[in-house]
Order: C-alpha cells, then structure tokens, then sequence
C-alpha cells in the first residue's frame, strides 16, 4: 500500500516529466522517509563503525581515502579521525571535503586535503605526485570513490567514464603511491555484490579487450558499467595479492551493504526513489561503513590478504572474481591503457609463475561479526 502511495505522490510532484526539480524531490524525500519510520522493525541490524574502531589507538597511523566527503568515505573518515589517525582526503570537490574536516571531524589538525579528479589521469598524476612529495609512509588505502547512473559519457582520457573512475583511476593511483605503503600497510578497495552479475563467455576470459570493460555507447547501460568496474577492482585485488606475496602489505575488499542511501544514486531519479523505498531494509550509513573499517584496521585480519568481505565476515567472490588468468590479463590490460595515457609511467607485472602458493584462503571464523549481538 505504501508503494502505490508512493508512486501517486511521485506522479503528483512530477508527472512523467524526467527533468527533475531537486526542491520538490527534497520535499518527496523527506515524505517518503517520515512514512518508511513505522518500518524500522525491519531493518537489517550490524556493527557499526563505531563499534568496530572501538579502543583502536590510531595515533601513529596515516590513511588516505578516496571519495571521503560523502556517504560511507564521510562516516570511515569520522571514525578514523576521531580515534586519532593522521587522514589525507583525496575528492574531487575540495570545497566540499574541506566543509567535512571543519564540521565533522574533531581533530582537524590531523587532516590534509588533496584534489583528486578520477575522471582525469593528469589528475591523479599531480595527487600522486603531491602525497609522494608531502608523506612519507601510508599505513591505510581506502579506495571508496565511486559513481554510478551516469549517462554514457567520455573522460578527457577517452574512457567510459564509470570504469576509469570506480576502478582504473584508482588502481593507477596506488600503483603510483607503492613506493610510500608503510611494511604492514593495508589496502581497501570498496566492493558490490552486484560485481556477481557479470558473467563472461570462455571467450571473453581468455581475451579481454578495452571495449569489453570500457563499454561503448551501444553496449552501455548504467548498471553494467557499474558491475564491471566492480569485477576489476576484484581482480586488481587478486593481483595485488600475489604482487605483494613475499611482503606485509594486505589488500582486501568490502562490501558495505545493498541499497544504503548515499549520494551514490543521485544521478537518476529511479535509483534515488528505489534506495528511499528500501531504506527500512537496508543498512544505514553507519553499519555500512563498518566492514570498510573493519578490513582497514581489524587485528582479526593480520597475515590475510586478496580476501572478500562483508557484514564484517570473509565472503566468497564469484568465480570470475578469482580467476587468476582474468586477473593478469585485466593487468595486461590496464597497464597498457595507462601507459598510452600518461607519459612516462610504466610498471613491471609480477608473472604467475613465480607465484608459490594460493593466498587469502586460510578461514577467518573468530571474527567481530561472529560474537556481535547488538
């Protein structure tokens, strides 16, 4: 009954007009949310952030977070603030990250701004550049920015703008930054179960190209960019894992939660009405950024890398997720788009056959998540 109420009072503000007025959506919202409270029985219950930093002294560590303004980055970065860790946010919009660290953060001494545009490598070049020449270790990497419901558009670099900010941007940024991760360091790339939906032909998998992962316009919808660039963080984490076999560094990704009401979804209405009808189902901003959390600073994790978590528990990815041969050719891939782009930067891929043994497979059962009753 709701729903139909829902969708007459859409109508009501809107017709079938797209050409949305932000006033009157504001106003629906705010509709919409007073009448889903009768609904909070229902809702999914966790940790928080909160309580998973719990007692953490991060006075000695430095973090740099990607998308931290908003949404789950904004809630990680309050919590990791006020437990005295040193932050670095990187965002595109300086003005607005600068209004997070003077209103939401209580330690602001301990945070530094940096402009990072993903949509453009020069961009993230000058950051790079800008972190390596200020810091001298990173303890913690959160690559949480991402975009969603874009119509299908171009970055100045030629790519589909979804895949180069939620993965390829990002992944060029902590290739660049390798050289300052601190011994132990921790690198968290934000995940989707959506990443699931994705399934390749043999054919696909034994070949990827550019166009299969940077969609053209005839094969573009929204979500599928979205579900793709999600699959590739994956696999970059399965090859960072082996990169990184014979050191400390760990690298983990986290699925926040489904349907949690960020910023996320506003760049379509459809999106942004389905997160508001399912807010009573979902998780709120706080729980969902409590796996973020939880893979970036947990001991529980120490000695684990290239794993796949959420609801703060070790999860299994799908099967293309884990491919070890997709994860080298996505590298192949991925090396060769960024060297055509920006002058002078290469890397050398670790080859699997000097890999010795399969890593992130030893359980995790004594976990946070297993004794959370709240």
């Amino acid at each position: 009954m709701i729903y139909r109420t829902l969708f007459v009072r859409y109508s009501t503000f809107y017709g079938t007009d797209r050409g949305l007025k932000k006033l009157k959506y504001n106003k629906l919202q705010e509709w919409v949310g007073d009448r889903l409270k009768n609904f909070e029985f229902v809702r999914i219950h966790g940790p928080t952030a909160e309580e998973v930093i719990k007692d953490v002294d991060l006075s000695n560590k430095t973090c740099l977070i990607t998308g931290a303004n908003s949404g789950i980055g904004l809630e990680v970065t309050r919590c990791l603030n006020a437990h005295d860790c040193k932050l670095l946010m990187a965002c595109r919009n300086s003005y607005e990250a600068s209004v997070v660290a003077k209103n939401v953060c209580e330690k602001k001494e301990n945070i530094k701004l940096y402009e990072l545009n993903l949509a453009s490598l020069a961009s993230v070049k000058k950051c790079s550049d800008m972190i390596l020449k200020n810091e001298k270790k990173l303890d913690i990497v959160i690559l949480n920015a991402a975009t969603f419901g874009l119509p299908w558009t171009l970055t100045e670099d030629g790519l589909e703008t979804t895949f180069q900010v939620n993965y390829l941007a990002q992944f060029f940024l902590i290739m660049t930054l390798e050289g300052i991760l601190a011994p132990d360091a921790r690198v968290v790339f934000t995940g989707a179960e959506s990443h699931r939906n994705i399934k390749w032909p043999i054919e696909k998998i034994l070949s990827p190209t550019l166009e299969d992962i940077s969609l053209p316009r005839e094969q573009y919808t929204s979500i599928k960019a979205y579900n793709i660039s999600k699959l590739c963080c994956l696999l970059a984490m399965h090859y960072l894992g082996y990169r990184w076999l014979n050191t400390n560094i760990s690298v983990l990704t986290a699925h926040p939660g489904t349907f949690i009401k960020t910023r996320l979804s506003r760049n379509w209405w459809v999106y942004e009405m389905l997160y508001t009808a399912m807010l009573p189902f979902s998780k709120n901003v706080k729980q969902g950024a409590s796996t973020v959390i939880y893979s970036a600073i947990s001991p529980e994790l120490e000695g684990l890398s290239a794993i796949y978590l959420k609801d703060c528990r070790r999860c299994n990815e799908s099967s293309m997720a884990r491919d070890t041969q997709l994860s080298f050719k996505l590298q192949d891939l991925t090396r060769d788009v960024i060297r055509d782009r920006v002058l002078g930067f290469d890397y050398s891929i670790v080859k699997p056959e000097v890999i010795q043994k399969d890593i992130g497979k030893e359980p995790v059962e004594e976990t946070f998540a297993s004794h959370y009753t709240g």
